[in-house]
């Protein structure tokens, strides 16, 4: 065994360990009740949420795919990385609502607020049957990541599939064994290794190609050319800019990828608008939305919207992943750029187009002669990453099954230790149908986890009737969910495979996004119906479901000092929406400086593109502030649910400064002010 091996199971070993701890602690704590063993008891910590929920939602997803399409994409791609903002806006609007009606009626699963309000078996079984179709393929992608990373790192020596099926039996364990009080926990430690993990990998790359100065002029030497794997813009977008360095417009009238594909590149304004709010799906999945029944009180929400989404991950994301992706460039992996001799170092090795995903394992190598102990570090920082959002979706997606099919459909009168037992069967199934398929299916494993997202995110229009609109009717909901997942799948590759390529259209045709293409369809379809329904009288149930909008409305209500802020919310939300990461985008091609006009005409000295959207990003962190605190969307109910329910009078909640000061964003508006001004100052330097 190579040392380097040995780092990388000692590591490992240590980790297991820890995990195995927890497994064998949880399942003392979660013996004698279902909301103990599902939901952690509903007494989910603020900081535990914090650490455990953003590594959840945004570390499988994100520690090895973001790096990867950078470095293949360029800065077009980079825009994608507004899903620190999306996705809390997302939990923003419903996390706080559905806590509320899980406190007050018990619901463990989403499954069953949804029949509870609808009143319909079918939403609940289509919910049972989304999440199953959402969990196999994302966990399966995870556990296969997991595996390569080991056989990469071991140079072969370590199968993927043996690493893939030992590593993975750590998570089952301690899911089946310490139910959700293990996952939150170890999730804290997994979430402290995502971050690490992200920022030492920037840094190393940062050390390796020099400072900032050489960084930026060795891109703007890049940038006059057209390397990039899209070539140039060919005049969308503004100019003829290198692919890499600019978005190729605000839409393309295509028909699509593996049809007729986008001039300088498939990342338009609206293809990274329609990509970033499809993302809101992992928030919206059922699999997610059982989250926030467990936190303690909807205080945590916030942490988690404001902090740990939309500054820690956002910053990872916006800076670390970038500059680790586009760093490797000019590091020796892109054959061209070494060609032309405009590389500053050539210590990765070249890699080509369709081997983009092994760029992130070649950077953590690197390590190799300097510090063998770092390099295993890291890597058992990326499966920790990848563990946590496996985990989450593993325990999420069995109790979903065992809850709102099992129990409600098979036996219904089921005691808790055998529900316990059928839980942790289930459990067991889903993990061996995600290892049968990143073992035997790989294709299917690429193609299922591509649309599991966008298919989440057709429960937008649930959700909305569920806690905004209850003049949305339940055929309505139904029949919109039913056609936005159809919709999806006809504009993924897996519709094309089912048409025998028939399609007229390709993938993201327009360069919109699938999940964007079924909610207008899913929209279309429920209002219609809705409207119907409510004009011609027929809708029965709208005084059953008026009571759970009655009550919402009686504990959530916004505060009568801030109801003159509504107007601003809308409008500074909307202004966001599409200058940040709309097809106000656009403008960040050359606001900044023209991409080939050279370093010294570069304002910022870096790429225009790329500081326009930091900078949209902090104005991104104040809205999410904005509505989870001054808006009252991630704060205290104003009356009390039950008795002895963590709750304020709306008097209290006027008089006092809001909790969220106490950490820091009670300096959100000077932040803004602070930002505004910065932006002026750019603005009149630009333009005088």
């Amino acid at each position: 065994m190579s040392e380097k091996s040995l780092w990388l199971f000692i590591f490992i070993l240590l980790y297991a360990a820890y995990c195995f701890f927890w497994g064998v602690r949880g399942s003392k704590y979660n013996s004698d009740s279902a909301e103990k063993y599902y939901l952690a008891n509903r007494n989910v910590s603020s900081w535990i949420f914090f650490f455990a929920a953003t590594a959840a939602t945004f570390a499988g997803l994100t520690v090895i795919s973001q790096v990867n399409l950078v470095f293949h994409d360029g800065f077009q791609y980079v825009g994608t990385a507004f899903v620190a903002i999306t996705v809390p806006l997302g939990s923003i609007f419903f996390f706080k609502r559905q806590w509320m009606l899980s406190k007050k009626f018990g619901y463990i699963t989403p499954g069953e607020m949804y029949y509870d309000y609808y009143k319909s078996d079918a939403i609940r079984v289509i919910s049972v049957i989304v999440t199953f179709f959402i969990a196999i393929p994302l966990i399966a992608v995870f556990f296969g990541a997991t595996g390569y990373l080991v056989n990469t790192l071991t140079e072969g020596h370590v199968s993927r599939e043996l690493s893939m099926w030992i590593i993975s039996i750590i998570v089952l364990f301690y899911v089946t064994r310490g139910g959700f009080k293990s996952i939150v926990t170890i999730g804290v430690v997994q979430s402290w290794l995502y971050f690490l993990t992200v920022i030492l990998l920037g840094i190393i790359v940062y050390s390796l190609i020099g400072n900032f100065e050489t960084f930026g002029k060795a891109l703007a030497k890049v940038a006059s050319t057209n390397m990039s794997s899209w070539e140039t813009t060919n005049g969308y977008g503004g100019g003829d800019y290198n692919g890499y360095f600019a978005l190729p417009g605000v839409v393309q009238w295509v028909s699509g990828l593996g049809k007729n594909e986008a001039v300088g590149g498939p990342w338009t304004a609206m293809m990274i608008f329609t990509f970033t709010l499809s993302f809101m799906g992992i928030v919206l999945s059922p699999s997610f939305s059982m989250w926030s029944y467990s936190a303690k009180h909807p205080k945590a929400f916030s942490y988690y919207q404001v902090w740990g989404s939309a500054v820690i991950v956002g910053f990872l994301l916006f800076v670390f992943a970038t500059y680790q992706g586009i760093g490797a460039n000019l590091l020796g992996a892109n054959s061209e750029i070494n060609k032309s001799g405009l590389s500053i170092s050539t210590l990765l090795p070249e890699v080509s187009n369709k081997d983009h995903s092994l760029i992130i394992y070649h950077i953590i190598s690197l390590m190799d002669k300097h510090a063998l102990w770092l390099t295993g570090l890291l890597a058992v920082g990326l499966i920790a990453a990848l563990q946590s959002t496996a985990a989450a979706l593993l325990m999420t997606s069995g109790s979903i099954i065992t809850r709102d099919l099992y129990k409600a459909y098979i036996n219904k009168n089921i005691n808790w230790e055998k529900e316990r037992a059928a839980a942790r069967i289930i459990m067991m199934l889903v993990f061996l149908a995600s290892l049968y398929l990143a073992t035997f299916a790989k294709p299917a494993m690429v193609i299922f986890s591509g649309i599991a997202i966008s298919i989440a995110f057709q429960f937008l229009i649930v959700l909305l009737g569920l806690v905004w609109f209850p003049w949305i009717t339940r055929g309505a909901a139904i029949f919109g969910l039913v056609i936005g997942i159809i919709i999806v799948i006809l504009t993924e590759t897996i519709g094309q495979q089912i048409a025998g390529n028939r399609l007229p259209w390709g993938r993201w045709p327009l360069t919109i996004h699938s999940g964007v293409w079924g909610m207008l369809f899913n929209v279309f379809i429920c209002f219609s119906i809705s409207a119907f329904s409510n004009i011609t009288k027929i809708d029965i149930y709208r005084p059953h479901r008026q009571k759970f909008h009655d009550f919402l409305n009686e504990h959530m209500g916004l505060h009568p000092s801030r109801t003159k802020l509504r107007s601003f919310a809308y409008v500074i939300a909307l202004i966001w929406l599409f200058f940040g990461v709309g097809p106000g985008q656009i403008l960040g091609n050359s606001f900044f400086g023209e991409p080939g006009a050279g370093y010294e005409s570069w304002i910022l000295k870096i790429p225009s593109i790329w500081g326009y959207q930091l900078i949209w990003w902090l104005f991104g962190i104040g809205l999410i502030w904005f509505l989870a605190s001054k808006m009252d969307l991630s704060t205290l109910p104003n009356k009390p649910i039950q008795a002895n329910d963590l709750y304020k009078k709306p008097d209290e909640v006027q008089g006092e400064v809001n909790y969220i000061d106490k950490v820091g964003t009670g300096y959100g508006w000077i932040l803004i002010l602070i930002g505004m001004a910065i932006f002026s100052i750019i603005f009149y330097v630009y333009f005088v």
